[in-house]
């Protein structure tokens, strides 16, 4: 099969992406920006960053062809001591050969594979006495809570996520109800979710229910209830998926609070209510 793949600036493939990467690059790249200055005394020199998703570190918008720089190299502008990315060989190629020049490239680890299945080589790599930001972007459902149990157990981790509520949940949700729903079980870490879709009047309310069953799974490792969560949409304004912050600290929410005030278009946001 013949790579599609976009070529960047660089000569580099990159990920093809919707225009509505743009407003995800601003939410993240504000967290990062506040999370880091806001610990920088606390923690000086033990921040760590771990993508379990990292992708090839740049995007192309496919309508416009405009570049947006990737989660890594959004991560990589901030002050951690330590960055470890995680992702599929072909993928990490691509990211190891474009970080290869960066000034910051000996504080890097790559570890190579699905996330789920190297999650042991992953806590060998992470300092245990850091204060580590975990970003966890999947395409889809990929990411297990067994995966995130084990990432944050023992250890502290705040969490920045991408929940994709449109392809991941919504769209599949007849399918998963059909079937063993293996994909849906993995991610909510049980079977709980066919309760929350009995009887309901649409799969938009389905997707939200167990959208409120992942925060409550999130409670179970000791984590606040965030009810920020951010909504991410395209053109046609149906929602794409969610970006959430989940912390053991408070001030954990302040910073979120702090970056979801103003929307990415720099309008300031109104209160948000997840039911409208």
């Amino acid at each position: 099969m013949v790579d599609q793949s976009p070529i960047a600036s660089d000569g580099l493939p990159a990920r093809e992406s919707g225009a509505w990467v743009l407003d995800k690059k601003v939410l993240v790249e504000k967290y990062l920006g506040i999370f880091t200055k806001g610990v920088a005394n606390k923690w000086a020199g033990k921040l760590a960053y771990v993508d379990l998703f990292s992708g090839p570190g740049k995007n192309v918008i496919r309508d416009t062809g405009e570049e947006v720089d990737g989660s890594p190299l959004l991560a990589l502008k901030c002050d951690f001591g330590r960055y470890l990315f995680v992702d599929v060989p072909e993928v990490l190629a691509t990211l190891r050969m474009r970080l290869r020049d960066h000034p910051k490239f000996p504080r890097i680890s790559f570890v190579e594979g699905d996330c789920n299945l190297v999650i042991d080589e992953v806590l060998r790599q992470l300092p245990v006495d850091h204060l580590t930001l975990a970003f966890i972007d999947p395409t889809g459902l990929q990411i297990r809570f067994e995966t995130i149990r084990r990432l944050v157990q023992y250890r502290k981790v705040d969490l920045l996520m991408t929940i994709q509520f449109g392809m991941g949940i919504q769209l599949n949700l007849p399918q998963y109800i059909k079937t063993e729903g293996e994909a849906l079980t993995g991610f909510l870490g049980n079977t709980a979710w066919r309760k929350d879709v009995e009887g309901v009047a649409t799969f938009n309310q389905a997707g939200r229910l167990i959208l409120d069953r992942y925060m409550a799974q999130l409670r179970t490792l000791d984590y606040l209830d965030t009810k920020d969560r951010e909504i991410v949409r395209n053109d046609q304004n149906t929602p794409l998926y969610y970006i959430i912050m989940a912390s053991r600290h408070k001030l954990g929410e302040k910073f979120w609070q702090e970056v979801t005030k103003i929307a990415p278009s720099g309008q300031r946001r109104m209160n948000f209510d997840l039911k409208s």
